[in-house]
Protein backbone atom coordinates (compact mmCIF):
# COMPACT_ATOMS: atom_id res chain seq x y z
CA UNK A 1 0.00 0.00 0.00
CA UNK A 2 2.72 2.18 0.83
CA UNK A 3 4.23 2.19 -2.78
CA UNK A 4 0.98 3.12 -4.28
CA UNK A 5 0.37 6.27 -1.74
CA UNK A 6 4.09 7.30 -2.84
CA UNK A 7 3.16 6.95 -6.34
CA UNK A 8 0.24 8.64 -6.14
CA UNK A 9 2.10 11.40 -4.06
CA UNK A 10 5.30 12.11 -6.33
CA UNK A 11 2.36 12.01 -9.36
CA UNK A 12 0.45 15.35 -7.39
CA UNK A 13 4.33 16.77 -6.46
CA UNK A 14 5.25 16.79 -9.93
CA UNK A 15 2.29 17.30 -11.58
CA UNK A 16 2.35 13.99 -13.68
CA UNK A 17 -0.88 11.95 -14.22
CA UNK A 18 -0.98 8.64 -12.83
CA UNK A 19 -2.52 5.25 -14.12
CA UNK A 20 -4.34 3.55 -11.16
CA UNK A 21 -5.96 -0.08 -11.17
CA UNK A 22 -8.83 -0.03 -8.41
CA UNK A 23 -11.98 -2.08 -7.46
CA UNK A 24 -15.40 0.38 -7.76
CA UNK A 25 -18.53 0.37 -5.68
CA UNK A 26 -19.59 -2.62 -7.30
CA UNK A 27 -15.82 -4.36 -6.80
CA UNK A 28 -15.48 -4.33 -10.38
CA UNK A 29 -11.45 -3.98 -11.60
CA UNK A 30 -11.18 -0.18 -13.46
CA UNK A 31 -8.48 0.97 -14.82
CA UNK A 32 -8.50 4.81 -15.36
CA UNK A 33 -5.95 8.24 -15.77
CA UNK A 34 -5.79 10.23 -13.13
CA UNK A 35 -4.57 13.92 -11.88
CA UNK A 36 -3.59 13.58 -8.38
CA UNK A 37 -4.80 16.49 -6.11
CA UNK A 38 -4.71 15.04 -2.17
CA UNK A 39 -4.88 11.80 -0.02
CA UNK A 40 -7.23 12.86 2.56
CA UNK A 41 -8.08 10.60 5.99
CA UNK A 42 -7.42 7.59 3.46
CA UNK A 43 -9.35 8.57 0.24
CA UNK A 44 -7.24 9.36 -2.68
CA UNK A 45 -8.71 13.09 -4.65
CA UNK A 46 -8.23 13.41 -8.24
CA UNK A 47 -9.42 13.89 -11.24
CA UNK A 48 -10.58 11.21 -13.64
CA UNK A 49 -10.06 10.81 -16.92
CA UNK A 50 -12.58 8.15 -17.69
CA UNK A 51 -15.48 10.21 -15.26
CA UNK A 52 -14.28 13.27 -16.64
CA UNK A 53 -15.14 14.65 -13.39
CA UNK A 54 -13.67 14.91 -9.58
CA UNK A 55 -14.02 11.89 -7.47
CA UNK A 56 -12.86 10.28 -4.38
CA UNK A 57 -11.72 6.49 -4.18
CA UNK A 58 -10.37 4.87 -0.90
CA UNK A 59 -6.78 3.72 -1.01
CA UNK A 60 -7.74 0.70 0.62
CA UNK A 61 -9.86 -0.22 -3.28
CA UNK A 62 -6.28 0.62 -4.83
CA UNK A 63 -4.87 -1.96 -6.42
CA UNK A 64 -1.51 -0.38 -8.70
CA UNK A 65 -0.54 2.88 -9.50
CA UNK A 66 1.99 3.88 -12.04
CA UNK A 67 3.35 7.29 -13.12
CA UNK A 68 2.85 8.04 -16.42
CA UNK A 69 5.04 10.82 -17.13
CA UNK A 70 2.81 13.36 -18.58
CA UNK A 71 2.37 16.29 -16.97
CA UNK A 72 -1.11 18.56 -16.43
CA UNK A 73 -2.40 21.70 -15.29
CA UNK A 74 -3.90 21.21 -12.45
CA UNK A 75 -7.72 22.46 -12.18
CA UNK A 76 -7.59 22.80 -8.15
CA UNK A 77 -5.12 23.07 -5.43
CA UNK A 78 -2.80 20.52 -5.63
CA UNK A 79 -1.98 19.61 -1.52
CA UNK A 80 0.90 16.77 -1.67
CA UNK A 81 4.22 17.95 0.39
Amino acid sequence: MSNIVETITAGGMLKETVEILYRDSNDRVVTTETEPYEIRGGTYVCWCYLRNRLVDIPVPRIIDAVLLGKSYTPRFEVKFD
